[in-house]
């Protein structure tokens, strides 16, 4: 249990490395949302085969009976179809920082799942955990400042504002707001399905992801038949390649290491875990992405909670 913990936070802080990557894809590189999500997911499929390999997992194909595939298969689908899309929709709109702190619904909704579904009991301390977690992204949420407009469509070097520490894009708080909310049923939904898929499978979670993987990629490809669809072939170039391309590999590794940390511990344990992404970003985003974010001094103090739970939720599982 301890391990899956462990794991949960690694890949956490791959997802955060994606959400930098994408945002400076997206306000730089001029890509649109679908398009960063249609090369993330299909570079999935030759990683995820490369897993399969490299991991020896390619021999335990038969460890998951067919509902199990199918299972992970309709997790990839919402995971990388609905919820990726929505995700990188709303990372376009009010930033990766906001992004993921309203995404932290998500706690909520997959444990409440969780234990409808799948039976899980957490504890009394973990509940303070998961409040703990859940509660810090309030901390983040700016009340006064304004961010300048316009660079972020244009590709511009910054301007005096963003030079000085605002960030020099649009704010479209409505469209980034409902935009994470959806991204977070999709990826509330996911670890469901996956730790029911895994749960009585072992030395699977390379195969998983890269089924999860397929589905998704399959459904995309599908998807090129409709007219409307079609912009996407434009995305596969040297221009977007280059971050997304990166941003596909890091989203990869957080994605088989979620799987990894599903086939070991409970979704109340991995979940909230997963949240620690909004603190990751948030310094990644300074260090990186400083004229496209802004960090204020809640900042400072949603790290110090989340990770205060975080370390509870760890305690709490190496007592299991």
């Amino acid at each position: 249990m301890i391990f899956g913990a462990l794991l949960a936070l690694a890949s956490s802080f791959s997802f955060s490395v994606n959400s930098i990557l994408i945002r400076r894809g997206l306000a730089d590189a001029g890509a649109t949302a679908a398009q960063g999500a249609f090369i993330t997911v299909l570079l999935g499929v030759p990683f995820g085969f490369a897993a399969v390999v490299i991991t020896g997992q390619i021999l335990n194909f038969d460890q998951v009976p067919l509902n199990g595939y199918l299972m992970i298969a309709a997790a990839g689908i919402i995971h990388f179809c609905i919820g990726r899309y929505c995700n990188y929709r709303s990372i376009a709109a009010f930033g990766a920082s906001r992004a993921v702190t309203v995404q932290a619904f998500a706690v909520p909704y997959s444990i409440i799942m969780a234990i409808v579904l799948l039976g899980e009991r957490p504890t009394a301390f973990m509940y303070v955990a998961i409040a703990l977690i859940l509660g810090s992204p309030l901390l983040m949420i700016d009340r006064g400042k304004r961010p300048a407009r316009g660079a972020e469509r244009t590709g511009a070097p910054p301007s005096g504002a963003a030079r000085s520490g605002a960030p020099a894009v649009e704010i479209r708080m409505v469209e980034g707001v409902v935009f994470s909310l959806l991204a977070s049923v999709g990826y509330g939904t996911s670890p469901i399905l996956i730790r029911a898929a895994l749960e009585d499978a072992t030395g699977v979670a390379a195969v998983g992801t890269f089924v999860a993987y397929v589905g998704a990629s399959v459904v995309l490809l599908v998807s090129l038949a409709l007219p409307a669809q079609r912009h996407l072939i434009g995305a596969i170039n040297f221009r977007y390649m280059r971050l997304f391309g990166s941003a596909g590999l890091s989203v990869f590794m957080a994605q088989l290491l979620r799987f990894f940390s599903l086939a070991l511990a409970d979704v109340t344990i991995v979940d909230p875990l997963m949240r620690t992404v909004g603190v990751f970003t948030l310094i990644l985003s300074y260090l990186v992405n400083r004229r496209l974010e802004l960090i204020t001094l809640g900042v400072v103090l949603s790290v110090l909670v989340s990770f205060a739970g975080s370390a509870m939720l760890v305690i709490a599982a190496a007592q299991r």
